[in-house]
C-alpha cells in the first residue's frame, strides 16, 4: 500500500507543478462513437439471430458411422489325398527323411515290374491309417498294361458290286452293242446277265426277242418258260410263249400258257384278244366271244376284234349279234382293205 500511495503523491506534485492543458470537448464526436458502437452491436445481433433461425430450419443431417467390421479370413478345409508315385529303384529303397513318431505309418505296395520295359519300374502305394485298426486305402493302378489301349485294327473293305447290279452293266453292254448291229457279241453278255441274276426282266425279254428273231425259236421259248418260273406275275412271257407256240402249230400249248397267266395283274387287252382267236382256232366260240369282249371293253377302237367278235357270234348262230359286230368294225375305220371286204361279204350274206 505505501508504493501505490507513493505513486499517487508523485502523480499529484506532477500535477501541480505542470497543470495539464485545457482540451476542449467535442459533443458531437463523442455522440457518434456511442451511435456506432450501437449499430455494430445490432448487426452481431442480426448476424447471431439470422444464424439461429437457419440451424432451426435446416437442421444438419448427421450420418451415424457404421462400425468397421473386419472380414474374416476364408477357411479353407484342409484335405489329405493318398496317391500312389511311381519311383525309381534306388529312390524308393531309402528315405531322405525319417518318419516322425507322431504320424501314422505308411504302408509301402510293390508291383510287379512291367514285361517289356529295360528300366525297372516299381510302384509305391500310400495310404494313411487311421487311429484306428481300419483297413487301408487301395493305391492308384500305375501299370502301363492298364492305361495303354491298342489302337483298333483298320481294314480297308472294298464295295463290291452286287450281282444285281453286274447283271445290270453287262445288260446295258449287250443294249450298246445291238444299236452297233453286233448280235453275236450281245447274247454272251445277255446269258451272263440273267445267270448272275435270274430276276432281270429286262435282260431275258431283250434276249428271248434277239433268239427269236434269228430264228432260234426253241432257245427262245426255254428263256421264256425260265422268266414265267422266275417272274410269275409278269405276264409277257407267257404271251409271247404262247405266239411261239402257236407259229409252230402248237396252238392247245399256246392256249394252256396264256391260260395259266391269266390270273396275273399284267393282263391287258391284247393279252385276252390273243387268247380268244386262239379259242376260236380250236372252235371255242363261246369262251372266245367272252375274251373278245373283254377285250373291247378295255379298247373299243380295235376294227379287227370286232370282226373276230362277229365270226365268234355267226359260228354260234347269233347272227343278229354277229351283223352288229360286223358294222362296229368298219365304223372302227382301222381295218385293212382285204379285211375289210371279207367284212363286207359277210354284211351281204
Amino acid at each position: 500500500m505505501s508504493i501505490i500511495n507513493q505513486t499517487l503523491r508523485d502523480l499529484d506534485e506532477r500535477k501541480v507543478a505542470s497543470p495539464p492543458p485545457q482540451v476542449p470537448l467535442f459533443p458531437v464526436a463523442r455522440s457518434f462513437s456511442r451511435k456506432r458502437g450501437l449499430q455494430v452491436a445490432g448487426v452481431v445481433m442480426l448476424l447471431v439471430t439470422g444464424m439461429l433461425v437457419w440451424l432451426v430450419r435446416w437442421p444438419v443431417q448427421i450420418i451415424p458411422l457404421q462400425p468397421v467390421v473386419a472380414k474374416q479370413p476364408e477357411v479353407v478345409p484342409h484335405i489329405e489325398v493318398a496317391v500312389a508315385v511311381a519311383l525309381p529303384e534306388p529312390l524308393a529303397e531309402k528315405d531322405p527323411m525319417p518318419i516322425p513318431a507322431d504320424q501314422p505309418t505308411k504302408r509301402v505296395v510293390e508291383q510287379e515290374p512291367i514285361k517289356g520295359l529295360d528300366a525297372k519300374v516299381s510302384t509305391r502305394g500310400a495310404a494313411a491309417e487311421s487311429t484306428t485298426a481300419g483297413p487301408l486305402v487301395a493305391p492308384v493302378s500305375l501299370k502301363l498294361a492298364d492305361r495303354i489301349v491298342p489302337p483298333p485294327d483298320i481294314r480297308k473293305e472294298i464295295n463290291k458290286p452286287s450281282a444285281e447290279e453286274d447283271a445290270e452293266e453287262r445288260y446295258r453292254k449287250a443294249v450298246t452293242l445291238i444299236q452297233k448291229g453286233r448280235e453275236n457279241l450281245a447274247r454272251p453278255l445277255l446269258e451272263e446277265s440273267i445267270r448272275l441274276f435270274p430276276g432281270h426282266v429286262a435282260a431275258r425279254q431283250t434276249l428271248a426277242t434277239l433268239l427269236s428273231e434269228t430264228s432260234l425259236s426253241v432257245e427262245a421259248e426255254a428263256v421264256l418258260r425260265d422268266g414265267r418260273i422266275a417272274s410269275p406275275d409278269n405276264t409277257w412271257f407267257a404271251l409271247n410263249l404262247a405266239r411261239l407256240q402257236a407259229a409252230r402249230g402248237d396252238v392247245e400249248g399256246a392256249v394252256a400258257s396264256l391260260q395259266s397267266g391269266i390270273a396275273g395283274r399284267g393282263v391287258n387287252a391284247e393279252y385276252r384278244a390273243t387268247l380268244a382267236a386262239l379259242l376260236a382256232r380250236l372252235k371255242q366260240h363261246a369262251e372266245a366271244a367272252h375274251q373278245y369282249g373283254l377285250a373291247l371293253k378295255l379298247q373299243p377302237e380295235q376294227g379287227t376284234w370286232w370282226m373276230g367278235l362277229g365270226l365268234a357270234m355267226a359260228a354260234q348262230g347269233k347272227s343278229v349279234e354277229a351283223h352288229a359286230a360286223y358294222r362296229r368294225s368298219l365304223t372302227a375305220g382301222n381295218l385293212p382293205e382285204k379285211l375289210e371286204e371279207f367284212v363286207r361279204a359277210k354284211l351281204a350274206e
